[in-house]
């Protein structure tokens, strides 16, 4: 069973965000990685460059990061992020379209045996790892309605009149909690 984290991020939320992983040592891969790329490492800096919906935070010094080759379609030849054996956590990023933001998400498999009586997770290292990036976004305001959290910057764009829409294509209106 995969932990999934809602949030909402300001882009300034998302340079602070990426600030407080840069301890933490994780890299990053997009969703679909062209052949000979190179995961970066995760600096505020970064943050501001970033395009595309979807990356991975891969956590190297843990466990090595496994791949396996998109064998079909428009990105045949690219690799992929094996998610379940490998220590990453898919960060969808919030993202603004027209006078709405989008919610994002962290979302990590911690357990990979689906069978319950030999649950078999990711190593310690990991599970604590993704802990201290979920006390990072926990940090924020809770929604109304419950369900995800809220970065001081959506905040303020909420209170000037953006709304704040749940992931989906009929996602649901949220507000800033107190």
């Amino acid at each position: 069973m995969a932990d999934v984290v809602s949030f909402f991020m300001s882009p300034e939320d998302e340079v602070a965000f990426f600030r407080a992983l840069e301890p933490m040592g994780f890299t990053l891969l997009p969703e679909t990685v062209p052949p000979g790329v190179t995961p970066v490492p995760v600096t505020g800096a970064l943050a501001e460059t970033l395009d595309g919906a979807s990356h991975y935070l891969c956590a190297e010094a843990v466990a090595p990061i496994e791949v396996r080759t998109i064998e079909r379609g428009p990105h045949r030849g690219w690799l992929e992020v094996d998610e379940i054996r490998s220590p990453v956590i898919h960060y969808e990023r919030s993202l603004r379209e027209g006078g709405e933001l989008r919610a994002g998400r962290l979302w990590a498999e911690l357990v990979v045996s689906g069978d319950t009586h030999a649950n078999v997770g990711k190593s310690e290292a990991f599970r604590q790892l993704f802990e201290r990036v979920r006390a990072l976004v926990k940090r924020y305001r809770r929604s109304r309605p419950v369900g995800a959290f809220v970065g001081p910057g959506a905040a303020r764009l909420s209170a000037t009149g953006v709304r704040l829409r749940g992931a989906g294509r009929k996602g649901e209106l949220f507000e800033p909690g107190r």
